[in-house]
């Protein structure tokens, strides 16, 4: 819903369609406060369109380049990293990974029970379903992800020696 002040601009503007601009003009002629609003407007726009716009001077780019050459140039921050929060940090991760460690070590089942019915002569059968257990594919896949690790940081390390030297 578009309201009477907008439709008043639209129409002085020249920005309305024709059914619009009948629609006001008709507005205009049976409603007078309807009628003064638009002279209001109409005398606002033209003392709008009569001020002209005002232009900096010739100079002003000059000034605002030496206020620039005045100030103080920011220095550039070199920060120097703390190596107590790097060793704190360090010292949790090796905590938090002995830890899991030794979870797993607690929890682990270490009867070798599976290795007797092992046969490696010719005839016999090797039964991996009694050596390959839960508690082994834990192990294994926590070993993986340690080396995975530390070969990401072994990556890491050497891409930022690149990009310092």
């Amino acid at each position: 819903m578009i309201s009477i002040e907008e439709e008043i601009w639209d129409y002085i503007d020249g920005n309305s369609n024709a059914e619009q601009r009948l629609l006001v003009e008709a507005k205009m002629a049976a409603d007078p406060v309807y009628r003064s609003l638009y002279e209001e407007f109409l005398d606002i726009n033209s003392q709008m369109s009569g001020m002209g716009l005002e232009e900096p001077s010739m100079s002003f780019t000059r000034n605002v380049m030496e206020q620039v050459k005045l100030e103080t140039a920011p220095v550039s921050l070199k920060t120097k990293v703390d190596t107590r929060i790097i060793y704190g940090i360090s010292t949790f991760f090796i905590c938090a990974m002995l830890g899991i460690i030794g979870y797993v070590l607690a929890n682990s089942n270490f009867n070798f029970e599976g290795f007797k019915s092992v046969n490696f002569l010719p005839t016999g059968t090797l039964d991996f379903s009694k050596m390959i257990n839960p508690t082994f594919i834990k192990a294994f896949l926590f070993v993986d992800l340690l080396l995975a690790l530390a070969y990401l940081d072994r990556f890491l390390r050497r891409k930022r020696a690149e990009h310092a030297g």
